[in-house]
């Protein structure tokens, strides 16, 4: 379970968004937890060996298992309905993607910001930042063709960092909380079950970390190794010169939106008032 922040991405254009937000994650939340529960009960039944599975001439374990069940044709048929799945999930994700590209470059935290933050005059859309999400996204798979160990390693650092993304502000608010003042619960909130499971997601998310930094195969070897720490090590040392050394912490002051931006007039944000000034906000 991952992304579980995607209704986020469109709070900007919900009414209402600071309860129907959340709502709107809760309940998917609770909805993926119960569905993927009853689907890992099903494959668990139906599975067969596992050993047969990884050996696949398709390569897919989960293609196997629905041709084991089904058959051929349905094999076929539901593989198909796992791929126009995955499109349907590719797009949500271009599309957040695109929108924190473009968020960010609002912020003044990207390089070359004045790119990625232009409006397409047709679209009505920050094009640049989706062919720059796009580019990126293909860029980072064709790493699979040459070294399956690389691209793994990418993919379970792309899990952790999600994950701690959603934790950052949990841990702010378990430090600070409500009793100094500096915590404010929205309209919709958990109540008196916030703080239990605000501890629980840190530490659930602290132990999957660990397992996906963790080698997948006994021993380990150079070939089979999980070089997901040495590409997280590296991410967080170029965050770390980016910030202090190329002078990031100099320009970013924080999130800034589209009504927000109509208030900057300094030198730095002339480029981003002009866009707002002319209605230019992103419609995804």
């Amino acid at each position: 379970m991952t992304d579980y922040d995607a209704t986020a991405h469109i709070a900007e254009e919900i009414q209402n968004a600071a309860v129907r937000a959340p709502q709107a994650i809760a309940s998917a939340l609770f909805l993926t937890y119960s569905l993927g529960f009853l689907f890992n009960i099903v494959l668990g039944f139906t599975m067969g060996d596992i050993e047969n599975l990884l050996s696949s001439p398709t390569a897919q374990p989960f293609t196997q298992i629905f041709y084991n069940v089904l058959g051929r044709t349905g094999g076929i048929i539901f593989t198909l309905f796992a791929f126009i799945i995955l499109n349907f999930c590719g797009i949500s994700v271009l599309q957040a993607n695109a929108r924190t590209i473009y968020a960010f470059s609002r912020d003044e935290l990207l390089p070359f910001s004045k790119v990625w933050i232009r409006i397409n005059s047709y679209t009505q859309t920050p094009l640049i930042a989706v062919w720059l999400s796009v580019t990126l996204a293909v860029s980072i798979n064709l790493i699979g063709l040459g070294s399956y160990t690389a691209i793994a390693a990418i993919f379970n650092v792309c899990a952790i960092a999600l994950d701690w993304s959603y934790c950052i502000p949990i841990i702010c608010k378990l430090i600070y909380g409500t009793e100094t003042g500096r915590y404010i619960p929205g309209l919709w909130n958990l109540g008196t079950f916030s703080t239990p499971i605000n501890y629980w997601s840190v530490i659930w998310t602290a132990f999957v970390s660990v397992i996906f930094l963790m080698p997948t195969n006994q021993p380990g070897t150079v070939e089979n190794m999980n070089y997901a720490v040495v590409i997280l090590i590296g991410i967080l040392v170029f965050a770390m010169i980016y910030w202090f050394a190329c002078g990031a912490r100099k320009y970013y002051i924080g999130p800034r939106t589209n009504q927000h931006c109509h208030k900057e007039k300094d030198n730095s944000w002339d480029f981003v008032s002009s866009l707002c000034e002319n209605d230019q906000v992103t419609r995804f």
